[in-house]
């Protein structure tokens, strides 16, 4: 199984991958037309409350790799103790999962957990597995010099490369990235793309990931009676101009609407 940094590197023409939720039915993924480089799997410790091995997250782990299929497993930190990840991870070796996303986790309570943050998380990932993982990190492109020096904290501990929050222009991609590199962040950040056929969707999408959206962004959408076109168009523009800084591999948040996304790539 490759590891996404090595994905990433034979990326000079366009490529893609899906997020998941571990609810997904099998047949969805069975009757895809396409071939994502990998399928990155969410972790929600608060419905599976960490206390087995077999949860969804891992069970759909497993399916994926029944099928050859390169998967980046989410692990946060909520809820977390330190016994369950190393079982968590021995099980992940033994079907050769290489990929990690280190996350704090939703409403995280740090006294419930036995890591205060990811870059504690991350430390003991390597500590245990070494070199084994690949591990990611999710990056705000709109985030203040804090949480930037926070992700470059995450990177010097040993994340190996960044997975972004969605966004819909292509600045606010290329900012981010000039920021990350102006403190010394050189890892690979890979843009978080959600593709939308309504209003109704994208509004529904970014107040619940509170994502930051200009104005000119909003009215563009909301107004336009042919918003499928338009959010087409909007998500085909941002993937080109994002290409034309030569960055060529772009993650889906399908929400698990596989069809949707396969429709709008081919």
């Amino acid at each position: 199984m490759a590891k996404i940094t090595d994905i990433l590197n034979r990326s000079r023409i366009f490529s893609y991958s899906f997020e998941v939720t571990p609810d997904i039915p099998e047949e969805e993924i069975n009757n895809l037309n396409v071939e994502p480089s990998f399928f990155s799997v969410t972790w929600h410790a608060k419905i599976h409350q960490n206390e087995h091995l077999d949860i969804g997250p891992l069970r759909i782990a497993k399916f994926l790799r029944s099928k050859e299929k390169d998967v980046l497993l989410h692990l946060s930190c909520d809820l977390l103790k330190k016994e369950f990840l190393l079982r968590v991870l021995l099980l992940l070796q033994k079907i050769n999962v290489r990929n990690l996303l280190i996350i704090l986790g939703e409403y995280y309570n740090p006294e419930t957990s036995d890591f205060k943050d990811s870059s504690e998380l991350i430390k003991c990932v390597r500590e245990h597995t070494g070199s084994y993982f690949c591990i990611g990190i999710a990056g705000l492109p709109n985030c203040n010099d804090d949480k930037l020096m926070t992700l470059k904290e995450k990177v010097r501990v040993g994340a190996d490369f960044i997975l972004t929050q969605a966004f819909f222009e292509a600045n606010i991609y290329n900012t981010f990235v000039h920021r990350c590199a102006k403190i010394g962040i050189k890892v690979p950040i890979i843009p978080g793309i959600f593709y939308f056929e309504t209003y109704t969707a994208f509004s529904g999408f970014i107040n619940k990931c509170d994502i930051k959206v200009s104005e000119n962004i909003l009215g563009y959408i909301k107004n336009n009676p042919s918003q499928e076109i338009i959010g087409r168009d909007i998500v085909k523009q941002l993937i080109l101009d994002i290409k034309g800084e030569k960055f060529y591999h772009f993650h889906f948040f399908t929400m698990n609407k596989l069809g949707v996304i396969c429709d709008f790539l081919y």
